[in-house]
């Protein structure tokens, strides 16, 4: 069954920042998170690590339109640089800092082949840095289910890149120690779309009930294995029902990553038996949910 999506909102439902790629309803999570109580400010201003993922992610929905207007401008600059390339797959970065919120973006324009040297996929993320490191942010409307009893919901999603991450994923699969961090999350952002999220195991990963509560998913992507954290902003209803709970948004921290290449067989058929059951869950839900084969979303303000 075919199902369109009809979204209700503000900000960016679509791509974090990618004019083509993944779709904005992201698989379905069953997630059992602690939640912390977050508060609304007024949009306009810097994005900071001690925000709110809502907060952050209103912020960079504020970004939009400036971010879209630099990447036509770029655009045309991208498209000269491919057509001389004799290589590919090839990439065209570029750094761009909005003067009202100094938030800091990085651009980027990618061509698989020679074909898509006139129309490259375009894509874009914000770099945070904190005391200790520096970070890449995409921000995502996303589907969502807080129990296995309540309708897919449209919620704020962040895609959080840490260093250790991009250096694991450049290492286990581009091993090219040429490529700065920004070339690294420039070149997984284009090439995995569409991440299944999976709820890791044993045969996934025998350690994986050291990280607790938050460290229980995964996600599938092209390129093989991403591990990650999620969390959540909202309020825990008083009553300790988790149906009343108030989910405002996630954030999703990718920690390290394995290849496909890397994997033995006994992990792999563990995470191919995962990604059944959650795309199998999935298309249960939609197919619950669809009205005339259309799914309404909304992002609540």
């Amino acid at each position: 069954m075919e199902i369109g999506l009809n979204v209700i909102g503000f900000g960016k439902p679509a791509s974090a920042g990618r004019s083509s790629g993944r779709p904005f309803l992201i698989l379905c999570l069953y997630l059992y998170y602690e939640q912390q109580v977050v508060c609304f400010e007024e949009v306009n201003a810097m994005i900071l690590p001690t925000m709110t993922y809502k907060e952050m992610y209103d912020h960079l929905a504020a970004d939009k339109q400036k971010v879209e207007i630099k990447k036509e401008y770029l655009l045309p600059k991208a498209v000269k640089a491919f057509k001389k390339r004799m290589k590919f797959p090839a990439w065209e970065i570029y750094d761009y800092t909005i003067p009202s919120t100094n938030n800091k973006y990085v651009i980027y324009f990618y061509a698989e082949s020679r074909a898509r040297a006139d129309k490259p996929e375009v894509g874009s993320c914000c770099v945070v840095q904190d005391e200790e490191q520096r970070y890449f942010v995409e921000w995502i409307a996303g589907g969502y289910k807080h129990t296995p009893n309540q309708p897919i919901s449209l919620i704020r999603q962040l895609h959080v890149y840490e260093p250790h991450f991009l250096v694991r994923y450049n290492e286990r699969f581009w091993n090219d120690k040429s490529l700065s961090l920004k070339e690294i999350v420039c070149r997984y952002m284009a090439r995995n779309h569409n991440p299944m999220p999976i709820q890791v195991n044993e045969g996934i990963n025998r350690n994986h009930k050291k990280y607790g509560k938050n460290g229980q998913q995964a996600f599938r992507v092209r390129d093989g294995l991403c591990f990650t954290r999620c969390y959540l902003d909202g309020e825990i209803s008083p009553d300790g029902d988790r149906e009343k709970d108030r989910v405002d948004a996630m954030c999703i921290i990718f920690k390290t990553y394995v290849s496909k290449s890397e994997m033995p067989d006994e992990q792999k058929q563990a995470v191919d038996k995962e990604h059944f059951i959650e795309l199998k869950r999935f298309a249960e839900d939609v197919h619950k949910q669809a009205k005339d084969g259309v799914i309404t979303l909304t992002l609540e303000r």
